[in-house]
């Protein structure tokens, strides 16, 4: 069942673009721009029912939810100003992330439970009941290598017509994983960037 469009928008990750808010709008218009984007999430939730239960997850999580404030955005303060406040708080949210992925790869045998972690969160959370369509290519404890041939992200966001959005989950994983010691993280090609895959590289090094 899905999560009512308030408790989507809650959370810390949005802390610091709630408080862009109000220094730019006051409280009180805040609050009435939060208020808009739970409405407006609200309308897209109730067509996003039809969707398969495992690409519902990404879809309701995610996209519509980054939607809902991008578009509320737009008309508040334009789409280049818009775009940049979204990056922004994406950025911090990965950032955030990045350090508690650091901690785990600098624990003695940390970059081997780094990889049985990924390999297993890529199979169970990104595979084809999900929405993905994957070539797998390589999966051991030392290297994981496979390529996104399609992805609920890129294909939401195109038909919530923000396709540029897309490529801010694709800039997620290269600060979550692209500087951990011990680990590399390579891609040279993303859907949202025009490529015709997501080619993920992972290797202990």
């Amino acid at each position: 069942m899905a999560k009512p469009s308030r408790e989507l928008l809650k959370g810390r990750k949005y802390d610091t673009l709630i408080a862009q808010l109000v220094d730019r709008l006051g409280t009180d218009g805040a609050a009435a721009l939060w208020v808009r984007a739970e409405r407006r999430l609200d309308g897209m939730l109730a067509k996003s029912k039809w969707l398969p239960e495992g690409e519902k997850l990404h879809v309701e999580m995610f996209v519509l939810p980054s939607c809902a404030i991008y578009f509320e955005l737009i008309d508040a303060f334009g789409k280049d100003e818009a775009f940049r406040m979204v990056d922004d708080y994406m950025a911090e949210y990965s950032a955030n992330a990045a350090v508690a992925f650091k901690r785990i790869a600098a624990l003695p045998g940390g970059r081997g439970l780094f990889m049985r972690v990924f390999g297993k969160v890529v199979r169970l959370a990104f595979g084809e009941k999900q929405g993905f369509k994957n070539e797998l290519l390589e999966f051991t404890p030392s290297r994981i290598a496979y390529d996104v041939l399609a992805c609920p992200y890129h294909r939401g966001f195109a038909q919530m017509g923000a396709p540029e959005l897309c490529q801010l989950f694709c800039c997620n994983d290269e600060v979550c994983y692209g500087h951990l010691d011990g680990i590399r993280f390579t891609r040279t090609g993303t859907l949202a960037k025009g490529a015709d895959r997501c080619d993920f590289r992972i290797e202990r090094v």
